[in-house]
Order: structure tokens, then sequence, then C-alpha cells
């Protein structure tokens, strides 16, 4: 897998931008991490790299459950990973690669509870916008 540098991921925009969802009256809706946005594979590099860049000062208790929900619910993914890419590692914020910082993601994605999909997570702050935390929901 080719690494980006992260300030690309965050100015990034996909031309295979998240199709929007249509409800019956029309109006658009966003996706939600309740419908597999991140593969199982993401999932379990980020547990690696959490475990050799983040696990020194976080334990994934940290970051799950009602704590997670209560920073996170409701906001979209980008938030997230905004948050991770600007403030971790706490001593070198933005030091790692893009595809590390989602894999993190992922793996905090899973350890919420939230289901895998098919596609993994793209390296794309604009398709991310689109995409809304639901802590507690399963399944699309």
């Amino acid at each position: 897998m080719r690494r980006m540098p992260v300030a690309f991921l965050i100015v990034a925009a996909s031309s295979a931008a998240a199709p929007a969802v249509h409800a019956q009256n029309g109006a658009v809706s966003q996706r939600s991490t309740s419908a597999g946005v991140y593969t199982a594979d993401q999932a379990t590099r980020g547990r690696d790299v959490y475990a050799m860049q983040c696990k020194s000062c976080h334990t994934p208790a940290s970051h799950t459950g009602a704590i997670f929900a209560a920073w996170w619910d409701r906001k979209p993914l980008s938030d997230l990973f905004q948050f991770i890419v600007t403030r971790m590692p706490k001593n070198e914020p933005g030091s790692l690669q893009a595809d590390e910082y989602l894999d993190v993601m992922a793996y905090l994605l899973k350890l919420n509870e939230l289901p895998t999909g098919n596609d993994p997570l793209p390296p794309d702050t604009v398709v991310m916008k689109k995409i809304r935390i639901e802590v507690g929901k399963r399944g699309p």
C-alpha cells in the first residue's frame, strides 16, 4: 500500500465520493458508521499501530462506550479523524502516515462494536465528512 502524507489526506477530494442516500421524500441523508464504513483488515492493522503508538498513553477502554459516545456520537467521521491527526501521538502530532491514522480510526470504530464493511475507509476527508458516527446502532 502506498503511503500518503497526512497533509494530502486532509485536503484530498475524491472523485468517488460516497453516494448520498435519498429518503422517500427526496431528502438527502448521510451515510453512517452503522453501514460498515471500514474493513476488518483496516481494524486489524489499526490494532497493531495502536499497540505501537498509542497504548503507552491510552487504554482501549478510554475510547469506548459512554466516553466515546459523549465525544463523537452524531458527529461526522471527519471530526474524529481531524482530532486524531492533529493531536496524536501526544508528543508528535501528525507524525504517523495517513494510512496509519485511517487504520487506527477503523480500530476505534471496531472497539465500539461498529460493523465492518466490504470497502475500506477511503483516505478522503470530504467523504468522511459525509459519514455520521452512530454509536450503539448495528447494521444498515
